[in-house]
């Protein structure tokens, strides 16, 4: 999927989710303007660095697996989008792996599919991959 589809679903799924229709005049929009009105900081389901991994439960880490997801979803350009469910599971790990891999081309050590300060920061500073 291309970023221009993937703000495109995140912007649909916002709207949605608020009550508000898509007018098919809001495809016509600038892909600057759509770009920068995608990029999430924070999805609001967590705003903190906590490190975050595979084999964590609970509320609290559903919350933060949930952040992860969202972000990957609407920040970057991973190929799937990922379930936002809460779940660190197999899809939600390779995912972070292969943001890792393009956030840290040079230092392998942060290959780890944690999410934890480093990953955090880049998965909030916007589009760039």
């Amino acid at each position: 999927m291309t970023i221009r589809k993937r703000i495109a679903f995140a912007a649909a799924v916002t709207a949605l989710g608020t009550g508000l229709a898509v007018a098919p005049a809001a495809h016509a929009a600038s892909t600057h303007s759509v770009q920068q009105a995608a990029v999430k900081a924070s999805c609001n389901h967590y705003s903190g660095t906590a490190l975050t991994k595979a084999g964590q439960t609970g509320s609290a880490a559903a919350k933060r697996i949930r952040e992860v997801q969202c972000l990957i979803n609407i920040n970057t350009s991973y190929p799937t989008v990922l379930e936002v469910d809460g779940k660190f599971g197999t899809k939600t790990y390779n995912a972070v792996v292969s943001v890792q891999k393009h956030a840290f081309p040079n230092d392998s050590s942060q290959w780890d599919g944690q999410v934890g300060t480093k990953t955090w920061a880049k998965l909030r500073s916007g589009v760039w991959w």
